[in-house]
C-alpha cells in the first residue's frame, strides 16, 4: 500500500515525444527506420499534450523520432515547449540541420549531434547513410544561431577506437562529447568489458560526459525483475507519433494508452498509468534490461548509489558546458 502511494506521489520528469518515426537514416544499432506505417505527430494533439505533459510535471521534453528534423512543425512545437517553461531537447543526424538551422535558431536548450566516428567512411557505414559532412558543417552554424550541441557519441566495440578524433573535434569547438553505450531490447549487453573501460578513461577528460551508473548498472547485470531499478513509468511519458501513450517504454511498448479518449491527466488515463506502474521493471522483458534512455530519468527516482552517481556526472556536465567552456547565455535560457 505504501509503495502505491509512493508512486501516485511521484511526478514524471521527462517527456518524450515521438513527433515522427520517419527517418533518413540507417543505423546499424536502431531499428525505427524499419518500422511501418510512417506516421507524423498531428499539431494539435502535440500542443494539447505539451500542455498537459507540463501540468503533470513534466519539466524536460525530447523530440524525438525516428529524425525529428523531418517533422515541418518542429519550430512551432519548440515555441510551444518553451512558452509552457519546458527545457528542450533535440537529437539530431544534421541531414536538414543546416537547411533548418534558421527556424531553429535559440529553440532548443539540449541540441545533440549524432557522430559515431571520426571519419566520413565509418561514421556513414554505421549510420547507413551520408552524414558526416553534415555534422561537421552544422557545427558553426548551430554556434551563430544561439544553439550550442554535444557531440552524441554511442560506443560500440567496433568503433571505440575513434573516439579519440571525436574528441579532437569537439574541444576544437569547445564542445562537450556524450558518451552513450550502445544498448540493445534483447537485455544482452553486447560491449565488451575492455570498451567500458576505455570509454571510462576517456571520460577522465575535460569535455568528456559519461554517465558512470551507465556502467554499474551493466556490471550488476541490468534491470533485475525481483528487486527493479527502471522507473520508466513514474519518470517519463512517452507519445507515440499516432497520439498515445506507449507504457511501460518505447522499446518494450505492451500498453497503450490512447490520448484521444484517455487524455493525459483525465481519471482513466491516471488509472490506467497507475496499474502499469506498479508493474514498471518487472515483465520477463525487463530482466537484465539497461536502455540509457530510460534509466537515466530512473536514476533520479533510486536511493542508492546510480542516483549519486548521475548527479555527480551532470553536475560536472553543467559545469564543464557552461562555466568552463563559457556557454554561460545558453544555461541562462534553461533556467
Amino acid at each position: 500500500m505504501e509503495r502505491d502511494a509512493g508512486l501516485r506521489r511521484m511526478k514524471p520528469m521527462l517527456l518524450h515525444y515521438y513527433i515522427t518515426n520517419r527517418c533518413n537514416s540507417r543505423c546499424s544499432f536502431c531499428t525505427i527506420w524499419t518500422e511501418t506505417p510512417k506516421s507524423d505527430a498531428q499539431t494539435t494533439d502535440v500542443i494539447n499534450n505539451l500542455y498537459l505533459a507540463r501540468k503533470s510535471g513534466c519539466r524536460f521534453v525530447d523530440f524525438t523520432g525516428g529524425e525529428p528534423l523531418l517533422h515541418p512543425e518542429l519550430p512551432l512545437f519548440l515555441d510551444k515547449a518553451k512558452k509552457l517553461g519546458f527545457i528542450t531537447s533535440v537529437t539530431t543526424n544534421c541531414i536538414l540541420f543546416p537547411d533548418r538551422v534558421p527556424e531553429l535558431a535559440g529553440k532548443i536548450d539540449l541540441l545533440h549531434f549524432s557522430i559515431d566516428a571520426d571519419t566520413a567512411e565509418q561514421h556513414d557505414s554505421i549510420r547507413g547513410c551520408t552524414s558526416f559532412d553534415r555534422v561537421l558543417e552544422s557545427i558553426p552554424l548551430a554556434l551563430n544561431n544561439r544553439l550550442v550541441p554535444d557531440l552524441l557519441f554511442t560506443y560500440t566495440d567496433e568503433n571505440i577506437d575513434s573516439l579519440e578524433g571525436v574528441i579532437h573535434i569537439a574541444r576544437k569547438n569547445r564542445l562537450i562529447v556524450i558518451l552513450d553505450p550502445v544498448f540493445t531490447t534483447d537485455s544482452a549487453d553486447t560491449v565488451s568489458e575492455i570498451t567500458h573501460q576505455k570509454a571510462h578513461r576517456y571520460s577522465r577528460r575535460a569535455g568528456v560526459y559519461l554517465n558512470k551508473a551507465h556502467l554499474s548498472l551493466r556490471a550488476k547485470g541490468g534491470n533485475r525483475q525481483t528487486k527493479p531499478l527502471c522507473r520508466s513509468v513514474t519518470s517519463t511519458i512517452v507519445i507515440s507519433p499516432d497520439n498515445q501513450r506507449l507504457l511501460p517504454c518505447f522499446h518494450h511498448r505492451t500498453e497503450f494508452i490512447s490520448l484521444a479518449t484517455a487524455p493525459l491527466l483525465s481519471e482513466g488515463h491516471e488509472q490506467a498509468a497507475a496499474v502499469i506502474g506498479k508493474k514498471q521493471g518487472t515483465y520477463l522483458f525487463c530482466e537484465g534490461c539497461h536502455i540509457n534512455c530510460y534509466f537515466d530519468p530512473s536514476y533520479n527516482y533510486l536511493p542508492n548509489l546510480l542516483f549519486f552517481q548521475s548527479l555527480k556526472a551532470k553536475l560536472a556536465y553543467i559545469i564543464m558546458k557552461y562555466f568552463i567552456y563559457g556557454h554561460f547565455r545558453s544555461f541562462l535560457r534553461l533556467y
